[in-house]
């Protein structure tokens, strides 16, 4: 079970197995409302299974793109990153109260950061927000030393929420789907299509970090179910059944 710093606290006692799929799904039930417990708990999944694929993470850099309002980065910080949080929106900066600590307002295809600067590039649950995945898999390669290591993650198209609050109608198509929830729901409540969300799909995805000559893909798996990867490698089932599709890559 969750503890009670799952609605605000500095620490969880995380579940496992079965455990871990019903506490998900709970909690997500309920992300629109309050999604703090949700994002923490996946917060902290991805720093120790950053910690213990690329660690210790205590003493390097990391760049958190699209960091909202700063789940990711407190728990990378935890364990002693150093995190350059980066939105490009102050408002979903301050959906939890102050914006993170050293946060910039910049946008993740065009970075005011150094050539070859960064240790790990962690990019959550943002592909789906930007008109195109190529800006930001640029960057990406672009900011990463050499070995450094890239955590690209995105709720794709045709994945059950694909659609976020239009969903299950983004399933006739991102041109019919949207346009009918709108003419039967009005607006969504955030993300419309083609202002804050687009159609992201995995394998033109995945195309694109192939072209990028100086990224190698260790692995591709769902996010919330990642020992079932195989499903990653079978086109068409992949769009439908990821969920959230994590691209892990290396700067080489």
């Amino acid at each position: 079970m969750l503890t009670a710093a799952a609605s605000g606290g500095s620490a969880l006692e995380r579940p496992h197995g079965l455990r871990r799929a019903a506490a998900l799904w709970r909690l997500f039930r309920s992300e629109q409302s309050d999604p703090a417990p949700f994002y923490r708990l996946l917060a902290l999944e991805a720093a120790e299974d950053l910690d213990r694929r690329y660690g210790p993470l205590r003493g390097t850099t990391i760049v958190d793109l699209g960091c909202g309002p700063g789940y990711y980065t407190d728990a990378l910080r935890d364990l002693g990153a150093t995190v350059i949080p980066v939105d490009n929106d102050p408002v979903e900066m301050r959906l939890a109260g102050e914006p993170p600590l050293g946060a910039l307002i910049a946008d993740a295809g065009d970075l005011p950061l150094e050539d070859a600067s960064i240790d790990g590039a962690f990019c959550s649950n943002l592909l789906e927000h930007t008109p195109s995945a190529d800006p930001v898999l640029r960057e990406i390669e672009r900011i990463l030393r050499p070995g450094g290591w890239g955590y690209i993650s995105w709720t794709n198209w045709y994945s059950p929420w694909g659609g976020h609050d239009m969903s299950p109608y983004h399933f006739l198509g991102p041109r019919l789907g949207p346009a009918l929830y709108v003419r039967r729901h009005g607006p969504p409540r955030k993300n419309p299509y083609g202002a804050g969300l687009w159609a992201c799909h995995i394998g033109p995805t995945l195309r694109l970090v192939r072209a990028r000559r100086a990224l190698c893909i260790e692995r591709v798996e769902p996010r919330y179910w990642p020992r079932l990867a195989v499903i990653t490698r079978i086109p068409g089932i992949r769009e439908l059944l990821t969920w959230n599709c994590v691209i892990r890559v290396r700067k080489v």
